[in-house]
């Protein structure tokens, strides 16, 4: 295989990662749990550390205010979320898991945790540490690309 070959391949295997994690974002919401990955990734942080305000929601999950405001406004309807204006800043609102909610987002941790183990045992002990070696060198390396 030569280098330009080699570069190629690397190019394609990234963009059908990227493809399939961002096609299966959404994916999970028809599962037994309810939720899609993209849902628990925005309620990932409410359910470890309780209310959060909701631009710092969409902090931890790393996408718009505007995006987690839809979500979350889509999620309340479900009676997912409870949010509530703030008392200190009625510009502020406050997000909280609601005990459906809660147990939503428990119920897919487990379900995901479960299928990621399946996985990680499919692997050799070899390829256990190579997979986590090149997935946490794609992690720099894409907050890299996201800085061009």
């Amino acid at each position: 295989m030569t280098t330009d070959q080699g570069f190629e391949d690397f190019v394609t295997a990234t963009h059908d990662l990227f493809t399939a994690m961002r096609r299966n974002r959404g994916r999970l919401a028809g599962s037994a749990a309810g939720l899609s990955l993209s849902q628990l990734n925005l309620l990932d942080a409410v359910a470890t550390d309780g209310p959060m305000l909701v631009g710092e929601v969409a902090a931890e999950a790393g996408v718009s205010g505007p995006s987690a405001t839809r979500m979350l406004k889509q999620l309340e309807r479900e009676g997912v979320v409870t949010r509530e204006r703030s008392v200190d800043d009625e510009r502020k609102v406050l997000v909280d898991l609601t005990e459906h909610g809660r147990e939503l987002v428990h119920r897919q941790r487990r379900a995901l945790r479960a299928l990621q183990r399946e996985h990680y045992a499919s692997l050799s002990l070899e390829q256990r540490k190579v997979f986590v070696d090149v997935l946490q060198q794609m992690a720099v390396m894409i907050g890299e690309w996201n800085e061009v």
